[in-house]
């Protein structure tokens, strides 16, 4: 049971120890092998995101934001990045806990899955969100060539993405974005012109973070068929074979709200040298998978917000006192954080089940089509609802600490600013929705109702009988919402996805939050996350019921105890 009278600050707990959340997560999705071989990694990163690299974070996004420099002193291009130092130590610091290179671990006593990867990006989102982009679009790099680069591009480019050493990393981008078309990729104008063995690209991309990587992947117009089947994927380093620089031109840096740890900038290709991902007519289906690893990493991000805001939050709470007793002795708080921790356990129920058919579909080899379309569906509804949660907290934690939240000195402010880029980045709230339509329209539907009925089919415990009865009927309702819409014409499908996609979500984190109870039942004889689901059923799905609106106590003071200091109830 955690007991937050023992720490003064988020940053004297142990990030990855100290959140029983996280912790048992690991225990019941990494195999024992892979976590004795991770463990250390974990609990690392654990001490270094809440200690350092948290407080250098700080630093960089008040006082050393990245700059860019175009020009030496001799008057020649040179378009370089200066970082502060403390940022360079965070670099080294984050790579070097194996994020992005554990996964490629040849040494592993078995393949290390995805989920141990994202575990350590959760724990850097937790301190810079900034820094925490340049890991993701690494992974995502590394992810589209290991999938379909050649050999060659594999053992030039993914090893040095993928090292074990940290002097030998190479960082990732994918240079998506253009001016004209934003979300809309088929607008992509840039050109690619075969020479010999490699392409010649030009043209313009407007939003382009870690924009001084070394291995960079983007998409190109190869030939005049109009939309995304025009465009081949493109493998574009920083630097040619012969040492030279790409003719890549750093135009300015974003001057950006928050997030601003990593250098987003606007680039021009000036006939730069790219080398074919693959097959020409494929490359918008490869970027697809870098942004399905990205989408993953930003719900990741605003999961840890949450949490990071949550951990302030009640750490405040338990110290300051207002009219005579601590603020967290009172119900209207209670209510909060009690709902808060209720929203990130849902979280948690949902991103574990995302990252889980990830590494079946992707890792292992084994996911059926099922598999696939119901992981695809969830990239979308966490991405989505997750990148929300991260604004939500960090804006209910501000209010807790009332005006000291408001000011740079507490790290609230911060995190709402770096929060605020997940719902944007990786496409918005109504790209997502429209990726469900996408799905739900080729059988997703059907995929979706399936799994959840043979999640409800394994939970047989008999003290959640009632609670798997009320499940059920929310899985029914959701089949007759999905025939209903089914029904509609196209612009009522569009129009009413969104609200769609909320029921799907709140559904989805019902159920698995009920099997994530049984499972603690049965391992440890511990009913929390019993009374969770029941928070999140009130907060969600039972919403409109005016006996759960107006129930005068629910929670008594033994209950909010357990709930959020992660005690036992029976």
């Amino acid at each position: 049971m955690l007991d937050y009278s023992k720490w003064q600050g988020a940053n004297d707990a142990n990030w990855y120890i100290d959140d029983p959340i996280v912790t048992r997560y690991a225990k019941r999705y990494v195999s024992e092998a892979v976590m004795r071989y991770v463990e250390d990694a974990f609990v690392e990163t654990g001490r270094l995101a809440a200690g350092p690299i948290d407080k250098r974070a700080v630093h960089t996004d008040r006082d050393g934001a990245p700059k860019l420099i175009r020009y030496n002193r001799q008057g020649e291009e040179i378009n370089e990045i200066w970082y502060n130092e403390g940022y360079l130590q965070t670099v080294k610091d984050g790579f070097g806990s194996g994020v992005v290179a554990l996964r490629y671990d040849q040494k592993a006593p078995e393949k290390i899955p995805f989920f141990v990867n994202s575990i350590l990006l959760y724990l850097l989102c937790e301190a810079e969100t900034g820094f925490a982009c340049p890991v993701t679009l690494t992974q995502s790099a590394a992810f589209v060539i290991e999938k379909f680069g050649s050999e060659e591009q594999k053992q030039k480019y993914l090893s040095r993405l993928a090292s074990p050493k940290v002097e030998d990393i190479a960082q990732g981008a994918t240079f998506l974005t253009e001016i004209q078309g934003g979300s809309d990729v088929g607008a992509t104008e840039t050109r690619a012109v075969k020479q010999g063995d490699h392409y010649v690209l030009s043209g313009q991309k407007w939003f382009a973070s870690n924009c001084d990587a070394e291995i960079a992947i983007t998409l190109a117009r190869i030939n005049e068929i109009p939309g995304t089947r025009g465009l081949g994927l493109f493998l574009m380093p920083k630097f040619l074979p012969d040492g030279s620089r790409n003719p890549i031109t750093i135009r300015r840096l974003k001057d950006k709200l928050g997030v601003r740890a990593v250098a987003s900038g606007e680039l021009v290709l000036n006939q730069a040298i790219g080398y074919l991902i693959g097959s020409e007519a494929e490359g918008f289906k490869y970027m697809a998978e870098a942004l399905n690893v990205s989408r993953i990493d930003t719900a990741l991000g605003g999961l840890a917000v949450a949490r990071r805001a949550y951990l302030e939050a009640i750490l405040y709470a338990h110290k300051r006192s207002a009219f005579g007793k601590r603020i967290i002795d009172y119900p209207m708080i209670q209510e909060t954080f009690a709902a808060l921790m209720a929203e990130i356990e849902a979280g948690w129920a949902v991103t574990a089940q995302m990252i889980r058919r990830f590494d079946l579909v992707h890792t292992y080899g084994t996911g059926t089509e099922e598999d696939i379309s119901v992981m695809r569906i969830l990239l979308s509804l966490a991405k989505y609802r997750l990148s929300e949660l991260g604004v939500s907290a960090a804006r209910q934690a501000m209010d807790m600490l009332g005006g000291n939240g408001y000011i740079e000195e507490y790290p609230l402010a911060r995190l709402l600013r770096d929060a605020l880029v997940n719902p944007i980045w990786e496409g918005t709230a109504n790209i997502q929705s429209l990726e469900v339509l996408k799905n739900l329209k080729k059988g997703g539907s059907q995929a979706f109702i399936a799994a959840l009925q043979e999640t409800l089919a394994a939970i047989d415990l008999k003290e959640l009988d009632e609670l798997r009865t009320e499940v059920h009927r929310h899985v029914l309702r959701l089949q007759e919402l999905f025939d209903k819409f089914a029904q509609l014409d196209s612009h009522c499908q569009t129009a009413g996805i969104k609200k769609l996609v909320h029921v799907m979500y709140d559904v989805f984190a019902a159920v698995h939050l009920l099997e994530e109870s049984q499972y603690d039942v049965m391992q440890e004889g511990n009913g929390r996350r019993i009374r969770i689901i029941q928070i999140w059923m009130r907060l969600t799905l039972n919403v409109n019921s005016d006996t759960e609106i107006l129930k005068p106590e629910l929670y008594s003071q033994n209950e909010f105890q357990a709930i959020t200091a992660f005690g036992h109830i029976k």
